[in-house]
């Protein structure tokens, strides 16, 4: 047979010959956020001149300002179009509340204005070298003055001579190397956002056929890497590249290169040689950590969203917590705007000395720690699930679904099933979850339903096998006909009836803190009247126990009664079956696990106190002080002269309102006007903004196994989380032309600029 081979250069035509004229800025800048290796190295921040002295120690070694304009003007080499691109639009801007340095002069101490900056738009201000620059002449004008020196102060070295700097800020407009700038950077913009073609391609039309077709070419392939993306199909990593033979469909290449030949078959576009990338996470044992981000748009709508995987080598507090403050800079974020933080209890994560959460509190006050609330529950039924009848009963339903998963038991219980006259809903036994409980529910409503066939099936294996199974058998049919398991496993179904719809509820995106402290007390307040009508409860359990016991003429008998026992409960003067197992095993259960629902969220009740008065039209001594803490915690973002104002007016609201519209903080959020309350509707947007589970973070771990499978785990941190963010926010759209003028930034022998 002979090969269909191909090469890259065959692909795509070859780039004609430019035309010998000098472009300055002829390839259009990338937009993207700067990484921190790709911006340039900032100037010393000791060197003479600079005023350094008051540099604020935990800039240098708690953040990384990526964005700082000080860190272009380098003088040892030109910026790139991204960096200029970066200093042009994306430059960090002091927030109004910023306070600036003061510098001390000889007879008084002057300091940067903010004002300044609306007067000229070309001025920009570094906090990291305290000074002002011009950021049209550090992106294009590096060189200018008398003989093409090296500029000094706005371009190199920044203006601190705040005496006379409105003089001086007038004077640099008019220098004939700022305005050269201005203009290369509105020519740069105008090129960017595609208001105009660049002069190349003005001149040159043969040139632009030639990149419209070799962006053409590359629209199949990139489709191919979204489907891969949005459909979980992992990428095959260093050895996905080399030549594609069309024809050979034998070879087992991995999931791209077979979609990308199947569909060759069918594309002329196709019929080449593609190659591909490289490296490491998850099934290869590489600790890997998700950020998420949970907050408010525009349109005060609540969401959560996945950012990224970074791979991590320490798993101590202070190691875990530079890595979540680098990653969130990484990604853009200032983390200066961080109200909350959300972890499960791990003593690195949740420790009150060394923990992430404090090590980040510590730098970033506002940043109230939750813990997971969906973790909480799961902890709170867990402990209480300790006593020694519901332990022993959760163990035995484990054996029996260990027990029946091989082929040859499982098929007894399968004939015994076909054997009957009532086909139930369920044919198999599940397996008790063992990191989240609630979700052993499920397990437990199965066994109830399959506990006649179990019955039948462990009868016929100890009566009729003769191995070690038919020992086994007779060893879980004699634990599942004692009254107590029985009684213990109906106890246990019912209450763990009552977490299942508030798990599921803390696992969703549109939930507050209000609302979940509101179904947890609403829990505890069944529980509790369950606990009060503990006979009649009890007895519509113990009935249910008896009508299944009774099929097999099983008698529900209590444990014996003796002066001294130190293993089991033993009550005395109790007379009936129903009363000692109610006194043994009901009420110990629920007692435990309303103490333990109280326990694990009385956190979660501190850290709503502040709020509680914005939810009802009562202001009471007690709320006054509360609410002063809270005004107190994120002033001055919070105007302290007029919230207490706002909060009347907001309380007059709701008393008209009979309190309807804030249910929770999200339906507070949307009743409340930004114009006429902007104190409170803040507070709102912190209030829904706090974390109330880790189940966007569980998700997206879960993308990331189906993503690093056993068989792609050479796959490096750059391609991981570009699949991970194609998988889970497959819902926004891709522009396959943004794509490839993303592509098109980087050094390449063909053309696709437009």
């Amino acid at each position: 047979m002979k090969r269909n081979t191909h090469t890259l250069d065959s692909f795509f035509k070859p780039q004609q010959k430019k035309t010998n004229i000098h472009v300055e800025n002829e390839d259009v800048p990338v937009k993207k956020i700067l990484s921190k290796k790709s911006v340039a190295s900032p100037q010393p921040l000791n060197a003479p001149g600079d005023n350094t002295s008051n540099i604020d120690k935990s800039i240098k070694d708690s953040e990384i300002y990526v964005d700082d304009i000080s860190l272009f003007t380098n003088t040892s080499k030109s910026l790139t179009n991204e960096e200029k691109l970066k200093v042009l639009k994306h430059i960090w801007v002091p927030p109004n509340n910023f306070t600036f340095p003061v510098i001390e002069n000889k007879k008084r101490k002057l300091k940067f204005q903010s004002s300044w900056m609306n007067l000229f738009p070309w001025l920009a201000y570094s906090k990291i070298r305290q000074g002002g620059y011009c950021k049209y002449c550090v992106a294009f004008s590096k060189y200018g003055g008398i003989g093409n020196q090296p500029l000094g102060q706005l371009v190199v070295n920044p203006f601190i001579k705040y005496k006379d700097a409105l003089q001086d800020f007038r004077a640099h407009s008019k220098k004939k190397y700022h305005i050269e700038a201005v203009l290369d950077a509105e020519n740069f913009l105008d090129v960017f956002e595609k208001r105009k073609l660049p002069i190349i391609q003005q001149i040159d039309n043969d040139r632009v056929i030639q990149i419209q077709e070799n962006r053409k070419r590359l629209v199949p392939i990139i489709q191919c890497i979204l489907l891969c993306g949005r459909e979980d199909i992992s990428l095959r990593g260093h050895r996905d590249h080399g030549q594609i033979d069309i024809s050979d469909d034998k070879c087992n290449e991995g999931n791209f290169r077979a979609i990308l030949k199947y569909r060759a078959k069918g594309d002329d576009y196709l019929k080449t040689v593609l190659e591909g990338p490289d490296e490491t996470t998850d099934i290869s044992t590489t600790e890997q950590l998700s950020i998420c981000v949970r907050y408010v748009d525009s349109k005060n709508i609540l969401n959560e969203s996945f950012l990224q995987f970074f791979s991590i080598h320490s798993l101590t507090g202070k190691d875990l917590a530079t890595s979540i403050l680098r990653g969130l800079s990484d990604c853009g974020l200032n983390c200066e705007f961080m109200y909350g933080q959300g972890y499960d209890g791990a003593s690195n994560m949740a420790g009150e000395f060394r923990g992430v959460q404090k090590i980040i509190n510590d730098q970033f006050p506002r940043a109230l720690y939750v813990h997971c609330s969906a973790h909480s529950l799961n902890l709170a039924v867990s402990s209480s699930s300790n006593i020694r009848p519901i332990r022993n009963c959760l163990g035995i339903v484990e054996k029996l679904h260990v027990f029946f998963n091989t082929p040859k038991r499982n098929n007894v219980l399968q004939n015994e099933i076909e054997k009957a006259d009532h086909t139930p809903n369920v044919t198999t036994l599940k397996r008790l979850c063992a990191t989240r409980w609630m979700q052993r529910y499920d397990a437990l409503n199965d066994f109830c339903e399959l506990y006649p066939y179990v019955v039948k099936s462990l009868s016929y294996i100890a009566s009729e096998w003769k191995d070690t199974s038919a020992t086994d058998a007779c060893m879980l049919l004699k634990n599942i006909q004692d009254s107590e398991f029985m009684v213990s496993l109906y106890v246990t179904k019912v209450l763990f009836s009552y977490g299942l719809p508030i798990c599921k509820q803390l696992q969703k995106e549109k939930i507050d803190l209000k609302k979940t402290i509101d179904l947890i007390e609403n829990v505890i307040s069944v529980l509790t009247d369950m606990r009060e009508a503990s006979e009649k409860e009890f007895k519509l359990i113990f009935n249910e126990v008896k009508k299944s016991a009774d099929i097999f003429e099983i008698t529900i008998n209590k444990k014996r009664i003796t002066t001294k026992q130190t293993n089991r409960a033993n009550p005395q003067n109790i007379k009936s079956d129903e009363d000692y197992f109610r006194v043994t095993i009901f009420l110990p259960y629920i007692d435990h696990f309303i103490s333990q629902l109280k326990e694990r969220f009385i956190n979660h009740k501190n850290i709503l106190i502040g709020f509680e008065c914005l939810f009802h039209s009562e202001f009471t001594d007690k709320d006054k002080i509360e609410f002063q803490k809270l005004v107190d915690l994120y002033s001055p973002i919070i105007d302290k002269h007029n919230v207490l104002a706002e909060l009347k007016m907001w309380k007059l609201k709701l008393a008209s309102s009979c309190e309807s519209l804030t249910k929770n903080g999200l339906d507070a959020l949307q009743n409340c006007d930004k114009d006429i309350y902007p104190n409170i509707h803040f507070l709102f947007k912190i209030l829904v903004t706090l974390p109330v589970s880790t189940a966007t973070p569980e998700r997206s771990f879960s993308t990331l196994k189906r993503l690093k499978s056993y068989c792609r785990n050479s796959m490096n941190e750059e391609r991981l989380n570009g699949l991970a963010l194609l998988s889970v926010h497959r819902t926004i759209d891709i522009n396959i032309n943004e794509v490839i003028d993303e592509l098109a930034t980087k050094q390449r022998k063909f053309d696709f600029v437009l």
